[in-house]
């Protein structure tokens, strides 16, 4: 289950290794041309009309952000069919083309648009997401009246594709913001790269030091990093971390359900890497409620809630909201399918609990 929240594609660029380039490709500029090995699916593309709308998107098989997009662009490309063609190239793959072409049969109607496969000398990587400084994936390009209008992640494009096709979207404002952010991330990187030394060291106190060193002088940070700085907090010392998820609750996170959900799973459920000696279930939920609150609907929210219920003993509670979380779950046609099985599996987890003696 995806539960920890990626806060800044920093993470996504240190995993990667990807080199960063100087910027030549941006909002405004002629796309260059479509260079892949093959057209695994849908009609080849090859010429950008300035009459029509496209979407370039950029994934891969082993991206696991990549596969949870996927049937979000088939919808988009269902919802504005003869308007908008979506392509998505497969880049930085790990595997020969005929596992990404198996991938994409497998996939069938949830992947319901044309795709191609980058070539061996990388070309689309090099030429698109190199160029434009893009070192995460999932990426998607809007090309419309010739040009690029709008760079960012494919579960983000929805407003902006409508504003595209009305004739409304200002591209030069949604281009000064994606630097402004951009260059938040780049600042946080650098910060990053040393503190991510000394949590490989375990020296996870020393790691909060200089975190917050790094908060001082960029203070306007602090919610973007609250979650890291917990995630560190939590290994070092968890009566620290229980006082800063309570100041989370109260402040900084009060009116974000993301973070509280992740805050409030990291407490009640742990990690591979995470054993707590005195978990506070009481805290997790509290902290899951308000998340609730916040986002009533989401099932992910209510999956973590209930699991809080359950490990502070409350199964009745725990069940009903489970419940629920499936059943939101199982009509969403894109929600993710090994996690809806989760959620199931929790729940009979639960049934059972209420049936044992007490």
């Amino acid at each position: 289950m995806k539960r920890i929240l990626l806060l800044t594609s920093a993470f996504v660029v240190l995993a990667l290794g990807i080199p960063s380039h100087a910027q030549t490709l941006k909002e405004g500029d002629t796309p260059p041309p479509i260079k892949v090995a093959k057209w695994i699916k849908g009609e080849p593309v090859t010429e950008f009309r300035k009459d029509h709308v496209y979407v370039v998107e950029f994934w891969a098989t082993w991206c696991g952000p990549c596969r949870q997009s996927i049937p979000h662009l088939t919808e988009l490309a269902k919802k504005h069919q003869g308007k908008v063609t979506i392509i998505g190239v497969s880049v930085w793959e790990r595997v020969p083309i005929e596992e990404v072409e198996k991938f994409v049969r497998n996939m069938g109607k949830k992947m319901n648009y044309t795709v191609a496969a980058d070539d061996s000398e990388r070309t689309m990587a090099k030429t698109w997401m190199e160029a434009a400084q893009q070192r995460g994936i999932p990426t998607a390009f809007v090309i419309a009246g010739g040009r690029i209008v709008w760079i960012g992640h494919p579960m983000a494009m929805d407003e902006p594709l409508e504003e595209i096709l009305k004739g409304t979207f200002n591209w030069q404002e949604a281009a000064r913001k994606r630097q402004e952010a951009e260059k938040r991330e780049a600042l946080i990187e650098e910060a990053l790269q040393g503190i991510q030394k000394l949590v490989q060291q375990r020296k996870f106190g020393e790691a909060v030091a200089e975190l917050d060193k790094f908060l001082e002088k960029h203070p306007d940070l602090r919610a973007e990093l609250a979650f890291f700085r917990f995630n560190l907090l939590i290994r070092h010392d968890e009566s620290q971390a229980y006082a800063y998820a309570r100041q989370l609750l109260e402040g900084e996170g009060k009116e974000n359900p993301f973070l509280l959900n992740a805050v409030a799973w990291t407490i009640a459920a742990g990690s591979p890497d995470l054993q707590l000696k005195q978990p506070d279930y009481a805290l997790a939920v509290q902290i899951a409620e308000r998340a609730v609150q916040l986002r009533k609907d989401d099932p992910n929210i209510l999956d973590t809630l209930a699991y809080a219920y359950f490990k502070k003993g409350e199964i009745a509670k725990a069940i009903e909201t489970q419940r629920k979380a499936v059943a939101l779950a199982e009509k969403d046609p894109q929600f993710d399918r090994e996690t809806l099985n989760e959620m199931r599996e929790r729940l009979a987890q639960f049934e059972k609990a209420s049936q044992q003696p007490k």
